[in-house]
């Protein structure tokens, strides 16, 4: 339910700002040289956004209710059953599991509206159709992602293979989505395009790598949490920080309205399904 709402906030955020500005086109410019940035296509970016939001909302609640195909074999689970890399996760501690569902789920709603802080940076401020538009967006294709990845891949938490969990617990609900880890890419998503936003707005500053790398540590932080709790694999948060980290760089990089260097969107024909991209060197 605090995911919903969350969702629901964002979505009502979204919803008020396409009533103001939803009739035009939005070409957002740094003051100090004219250069455009970001190039909102409001007729493509705010459905878009909507549907991420919507389809994240739907497929959460299915996944809350959702149980194990075969809940015969529960009780026979043990922590060998899991590859040697993710085992750890099974022998955590069930007593301290609500400790670190609290401060993950803190640290996740506190990263979700940390970038309303960037509006205390003046280039942020002059562009801030945009920067709200593309966050908005960026956690929305985020959510859309994780509600797909679970869906399709009902992978059992860790806390089903540990033999000190009680058998309540692992006969109950929300057992099954612990791929990926979405408080993770939340965070993620935040972080990454926190930076990336300000050095696309700011292209004189140094350090990037520097930021990307403490951008890192949350996301890490958030999953750490998520690991001591039993509710997910390493390998489960190593893809939720990649997802978010992609989600929240990629979705301001598609939004340039320079973008001829780089390009990136999805194929879909009768022979395939993928991705094409292009990055430009010259």
């Amino acid at each position: 339910m605090k995911a919903v709402t969350l969702i629901s906030v964002h979505l009502y955020l979204l919803l008020s700002y396409y009533t103001s500005f939803g009739q035009q086109d939005s070409v957002n410019r740094v003051p100090d040289n004219g250069t455009p940035v970001y190039k909102i296509k409001y007729l493509m970016d705010v459905p878009v956004t909507i549907g991420g939001y919507v389809t994240g909302m739907v497929g959460i609640d299915l996944l809350r209710d959702r149980k194990p195909r075969d809940m015969s074999i529960i009780p026979y689970l043990k922590p060998k059953d899991v590859w040697w890399f993710d085992r750890g996760a099974t022998r955590q501690d069930p007593d301290k599991s609500a400790k670190y569902l609290s401060r993950s789920n803190t640290l996740m709603r506190t990263f979700m509206f940390a970038p309303a802080l960037m509006f205390l940076d003046r280039e942020v401020r002059n562009n801030w159709i945009a920067y709200t538009m593309l966050y908005l967006e960026a956690q929305s294709i985020n959510s859309a992602a994780y509600a797909i990845g679970a869906e399709a891949i009902p992978r059992m938490r860790p806390l089903m293979y540990n033999p000190d969990v009680s058998m309540d617990v692992k006969l109950g609900t929300n057992t099954t989505n612990s791929f990926f880890s979405g408080h993770t890419s939340v965070v993620a998503t935040s972080t990454f395009f926190m930076v990336t936003v300000y050095y696309d707005l700011h292209s004189e500053a140094r350090n990037k790598m520097l930021w990307y790398g403490i951008a890192s540590v949350p996301p890490a932080v958030a999953g750490y949490f998520r690991y001591r709790a039993g509710k997910h694999f390493p390998t489960d948060i190593m893809t939720g920080f990649a997802v978010g980290a992609m989600t929240g760089i990629l979705v301001p990089e598609w939004h340039k309205a320079n973008r001829g260097r780089f390009c990136l969107y999805p194929v879909v024909t009768d022979e395939l399904t993928g991705v094409y991209s292009r990055i430009r060197l010259d």
